[in-house]
């Protein structure tokens, strides 16, 4: 195969392995209790101090999903701002493509530490690995990426792995 005909640009095979690290921004007690109500999460954990306290935790956390939930930290773009599928443009962290669709095909999240009230994050972005391969109806990307992050202390919270499928 030629570089043409490869989806996977040179721009984009640059990419693997590159590392990227983002400001994300606290974890409030609100935003905790207000992500475990949206996921109808109930869980004392979350919402009473004095059992919380009485857990191996020994207070309120998160619910574990949360920061890889998260598309974005900000209150968020203008409509005008938002890219066709209702997502706003930064959430990309893939190289470019030449593809049509992008699908998520599965995440593995590895749970280090929990994730407090008042903790701050960064998330640090790779490019673990992009393959082409011929499926039943043509070419197709998989690429793995992997999301970590840490909180104000440098400890890892969580880690991501997300594998997705572009055709």
């Amino acid at each position: 195969m030629t570089n043409e005909d490869s989806l996977i640009p040179a721009e984009a095979r640059r990419a693997i392995g590159e590392q990227r690290t983002i400001e994300l921004g606290e974890i409030s007690l609100r935003d905790l209790q207000r992500y475990a109500v949206a996921a109808q999460d109930d869980s004392p954990r979350y919402f009473d101090v004095q059992v919380a306290g009485e857990t191996a935790y020994r207070g309120l956390i998160a619910p574990p999903n949360m920061l890889t939930a998260m598309i974005g930290w900000e209150v968020g773009p203008d409509e005008s701002a938002l890219r066709a599928d209702g997502l706003p443009q930064s959430t990309e962290r893939r190289p470019p493509l030449r593809v049509k669709r992008v699908m998520g095909a599965g995440q593995e999240l590895e749970f280090r530490n929990p994730v407090r009230p008042g903790d701050r994050f960064t998330r640090t972005d790779k490019v673990v690995e992009m393959t082409q391969r011929e499926g039943r109806t043509g070419p197709m990307v998989i690429t793995v990426t992997e999301q970590t992050y840490r909180n104000q202390s440098g400890e890892i919270a969580v880690i991501c792995r997300s594998t997705s499928i572009a055709r």
